[in-house]
């Protein structure tokens, strides 16, 4: 086809459906639209297209069109672009392919196709930022706050640090769980504004996702300057938060702090060091700021490593079940036991509960391990229920953590290990601490209300510790107040424990409850507790906990104490 009388060339054009031109090529710049089709012409919103490029595109697409028909021309090969077209608002965005035509001349023409693509930028442009920004606060999300952290350790001067201000909302679940997670975005939305109006110039705020927020402090000439303002965003949680239908909300936050050691830092470290710093924050009480130091990089090594021991231990069967009697005080004689849990370590041996359950419950393992010990312990109740057809019936008492009670399948898990084991339901006592009562109230109470039902007891552990309502006591299937061991461990040296203790065991006998002591060490104390009307004790003075197999002697001989006094 001759370019040079391009009428058969412009029917071509003319049929095809997308913006399509010849241009001219008259010197290295210069540069000549011959012919344009229709749709060309509808995409300039003129009747014609010829002429010199600067009366045909508009001005804000004139140097990219020049600069990509030069190349085109140069280097004699196709060359695609891009260009805002026009002066709306939002600018239209057209896409160019330009082909030169060559001869043994040279070049002398170029024949092009446009595309309007603002509509598919446009698109693009929404996804980019989606994948960049937190959807609820159109905060930046973890994926930019990685960047910008990148991009600080690189730039970062020699005696400056980059710090990373990290924060948890405390108990949000709670807010969640009592209002609604409509009322939980509100609350998070104000909570994040509340943070930005605390913040210096060039300090940034991301959403990591959840409860979590995180700043990254440029250019901080000291650790100290990071603390201050992990200080200051700690500080927006002081006052309430009042939701749209006039709620008022308190919240507090944990907030974790890292600072980079040098060049060689990565975000990878950084925001590791701030999560255990935050977790740290958490340990201590919560509403308070803790900097990273090696001391916490021991301790979250040493949960990593326990927590992929308790993964291993249960696959391999390592946990057992030791139990501890319950010895009536008026009659000196064991009515039950308490199921704890002891973890056969392959290298460390035997461990006790507090080296391993805290790690579990933050897991969500303890919901497995609580499971197996329920099951466990359901089946020694049976067995020794058989084995002593004659003698009055023995309790099983076993632990319930926050993470179990808030289970959705813990009903069913109960009534199961009930079931499979033909446990009479009366005979499993589910003793939960008024700190897990209180956490979730209206969901502890209805599944505990719900196991009531069913026949299964229910106590109050570590009573006196916490912050329960006496309300909550009289709605629920309770049976048992168990007095924390703190107190009973002062008996004798201090008036206002037994001061505690007496007060607990009126209020217990006032709502019918029984009352037990944990923690019974020696005779003074266990005179002392049968002079104020405890009725039930537990501690090393009667046994420590034994396997089952161990204590099948106390069960078979209805093993009794006699009361004896101290030295």
């Amino acid at each position: 086809m001759d370019w040079r009388q391009p009428t058969s060339g412009e029917d071509v054009l003319e049929l095809l459906p997308h913006p399509a031109f010849v241009v001219e090529v008259e010197g290295d710049d210069v540069f000549r639209f011959s012919y344009v089709n229709g749709a060309y012409r509808a995409l300039l919103g003129a009747e014609t297209g010829k002429g010199e490029l600067r009366s045909v595109v508009p001005a804000n697409a004139l140097v990219a069109h020049v600069r990509a028909f030069a190349r085109a021309v140069s280097e004699a090969r196709s060359i695609s672009f891009e260009a805002d077209w026009g002066t709306g608002k939002p600018a239209r965005r057209v896409a160019v392919d330009v082909t030169p035509i060559v001869d043994d001349d040279g070049v002398h023409w170029l024949i092009g196709a446009a595309y309007e693509v603002t509509e598919h930028r446009r698109i693009e442009a929404a996804l980019a930022h989606r994948t960049r920004h937190d959807p609820l606060t159109e905060l930046p999300n973890r994926v930019m706050l990685v960047e910008w952290l990148d991009e600080a350790l690189a730039h970062c001067a020699a005696d400056r640090s980059v710090g990373l201000v990290m924060l948890d909302v405390d108990h949000f679940k709670i807010v969640n769980d009592s209002l609604g997670h409509e009322a939980g975005d509100e609350l998070l939305a104000v909570a994040a504004q509340r943070v930005a109006r605390v913040l210096r110039a060039g300090d940034q705020l991301a959403r990591l996702g959840g409860d979590e927020l995180a700043v990254v402090c440029n250019d901080a000439q000291r650790v100290e300057h990071v603390v201050t303002l992990a200080h200051r965003v700690r500080s927006v949680f002081a006052e309430s938060f009042v939701l749209h239908d006039g709620q008022e909300v308190f919240l507090g936050a944990s907030i974790g702090v890292a600072v980079s050691h040098g060049p060689h830092d990565t975000p990878a470290r950084l925001m590791r060091d701030a999560d255990v710093a935050m977790f740290a924050a958490k340990e201590l009480g919560r509403g308070r700021v803790e900097v990273f130091d090696d001391t916490m990089r021991e301790r979250a090594v040493k949960r990593l490593e326990i927590e992929g021991g308790l993964r291993r231990a249960l696959v391999r069967g390592e946990f057992r079940v030791h139990y501890q009697p319950v010895v009536d005080f008026a009659r000196s004689e064991v009515i039950g036991f308490e199921a704890l849990v002891r973890w056969d370590h392959p290298e460390r041996g035997l461990v006790a509960p507090d080296g391993f359950l805290h790690v579990a419950e933050e897991t969500g393992l303890i919901v497995e391990i609580g499971s197996w010990v329920l099951q466990e312990a359901c089946a020694q109740a049976a067995r020794w229920a058989a084995e002593s057809p004659d003698g009055p019936p023995l309790t099983v008492s076993v632990n319930l953590s926050a993470r179990q009670l808030a289970h959705p399948a813990l009903v069913s898990v109960v009534e199961g290990a009930l079931v499979a084991t033909r446990l009479d339901p009366s005979l499993l006592v589910l003793e939960i601490t008024e700190t897990v009562l209180m956490e979730n109230r209206e969901h502890a109470v209805a599944v505990l209300q719900e196991l009531g039902r069913r026949g299964v007891r229910i106590g109050i552990d570590d009573f006196g510790t916490g912050q329960s309502s006496l309300g909550y006591l009289k709605i629920l299937p309770v049976h048992t107040l168990k007095i924390d061991q703190s107190f009973v461990g002062r008996l004798g040296k201090d008036p206002e424990d037994a001061s505690v203790v007496s007060a607990i065991v009126q209020l217990g006998h006032a709502l019918g409850l029984t009352v037990t002591a944990e923690g019974v060490e020696d005779g003074a104390q266990l005179s002392e507790l049968r002079a104020l009307g405890c009725d039930l004790g537990q501690g090393y003075y009667f046994a420590r906990p034994q396997p089952g197999e161990v204590v099948r002697a106390l069960v078979h001989h209805r093993f009794r104490w006699s009361q004896r006094e101290s030295a």
